[in-house]
């Protein structure tokens, strides 16, 4: 195993990018394809390169989040696309849902995460992000890019 790679017992596969400090690799929520998983491990945080407790927990909550999120994400947004975004094709909730399609996670030392999906062109490409606080409790969703 070189420090450049590893395979973690229950994250698999996981490649270091020096330049953004973060192990990149994937894993599978509830949806059947793998999206990609960013676990940050800034030295200025950690020793050696290492995934946080923190982390891990988190990591595990999120596997079984995907629905959890696809919700908050709608509750907060789906006025703001009916409004602003759909040129006069409004949705529902159940349609906004199902449009949404995880795309990655980062998760940082302390239990932050932030769950990426792509939109389903209901933000014109832009992707919609959820954030969650190390509790588990959600922050806010958000539209980027």
């Amino acid at each position: 195993m070189s420090t450049d790679s590893m395979n973690d017992a229950e994250l698999g596969a996981l490649n270091w990018n020096e330049q953004l400090e973060w192990w990149e690799g994937s894993i599978r929520m509830t949806s059947p394809r793998d999206v990609e998983l960013f676990v940050l491990a800034r030295a200025s945080l950690v020793a050696n390169r290492s995934i946080t407790a923190d982390a891990r927990t988190v990591i595990a909550r999120i596997r079984t989040a995907e629905d959890a999120c696809r919700s908050y994400a709608c509750g907060e947004l789906l006025e703001i696309h009916n409004s602003e975004w759909s040129e006069g094709s409004i949705i529902d909730a159940g349609e906004f849902i199902r449009r949404l399609e995880p795309d990655s996670i980062e998760v940082h030392e302390s239990g932050y995460s932030e769950v990426h999906f792509r939109d389903g062109d209901l933000f014109w490409g832009h992707s919609v992000v959820v954030r969650i606080r190390p509790d588990g409790s959600f922050q806010e969703a958000a539209v980027e890019g």
